[in-house]
């Protein structure tokens, strides 16, 4: 038997492959591996994954895969972006991002329950632009965009650079570095890798990078800085904004960043 007892199937939908076995035709008591066990009858297990066939949603799992209570292996179950909040988790954000510190996320309380796998991705909702203005809204100059040379992703380090305009008083609007750094540990504060999302392997919809979640918590800190051009100095970008001559305190300034939930 290789039924994994801690998992259970937590989406269905979009299976695909996977057939219910109470459509499957009957065998007339011999098994699909032709063990030739007429008797088995209610107990009949085509595939010997632990699952018997009138509960198996997916008949047929290789012998070497890690099944569900429900008989799906890991590959047979698609990834799902999940509503806010999932797995029951408590939320709890303190801190800014564009002051000293940062902000904060934690997250306590998660029930894995039924799931192979839950990964949670920074910057993924297509209607959302995720980025740093401090001359207006955020348009598609404002994004930003991985930066390599200054990420450990091994040590649950990411950062994200953008380039903006700050809007001062005498009308002018010069152009302005910005940066974000993200970091990720788990409850016990050990960091999380970080990676592509090609190396999760998620289906995700603009988001590019993120975490796996072991565990049942976890806490990102985010700060989102400006360079000034003239020290070359990073300063929380709300602070640097209010030390500049601007024709309104946070009247140019918007900033956007998101985390999302996938499993399977």
């Amino acid at each position: 038997m290789r039924v994994n007892t801690n998992l259970r199937l937590a989406v269905l939908v979009g299976l695909g492959a996977c057939a219910s076995a109470k459509d499957a035709p009957a065998n007339d008591g011999v098994d699909a591996q032709g063990s030739g066990d007429a008797g088995c009858g209610a107990l009949c297990d085509a595939d010997h994954d632990g699952v018997v066939d009138s509960e198996d949603q997916c008949p047929g799992t290789s012998s070497i895969e890690t099944v569900n209570m429900v008989g799906c292996a890991e590959s047979q179950v698609p990834w799902m972006l999940q509503p806010w909040p999932p797995f029951g988790l408590t939320w709890t954000p303190s801190g800014d991002l564009g002051r000293a510190g940062g902000l904060t996320w934690n997250y306590v309380g998660i029930q894995r329950g039924s799931l192979f796998r839950i990964d949670w991705l920074l910057c993924d909702d297509p209607d959302t632009p995720c980025g740093l203005s401090l001359d207006g809204p955020i348009d598609a100059t404002e994004s930003w965009f991985f930066s390599a040379s200054e990420s450990d992703l091994a040590g649950g380090k990411l950062v994200f650079t953008s380039s903006t305009h700050i809007a001062l008083d005498d009308g002018s609007a010069p152009a302005r570095a910005g940066r974000l750094t993200v970091t990720i540990v788990d409850a016990a504060d050990a960091p999380l890798p970080f990676a592509s999302v090609a190396t999760l392997g998620v289906t995700a919809r603009i988001g590019t990078h993120g975490a796996e979640i072991p565990g049942t918590g976890f806490e990102v800190t985010a700060l989102a800085e400006i360079q000034d051009p003239a020290t070359l100095a990073w300063t929380p970008f709300l602070d640097y904004y209010d030390a500049a001559p601007t024709p309104m305190a946070g009247g140019g300034v918007a900033s956007s960043f998101g985390g999302y939930f996938y499993a399977k």
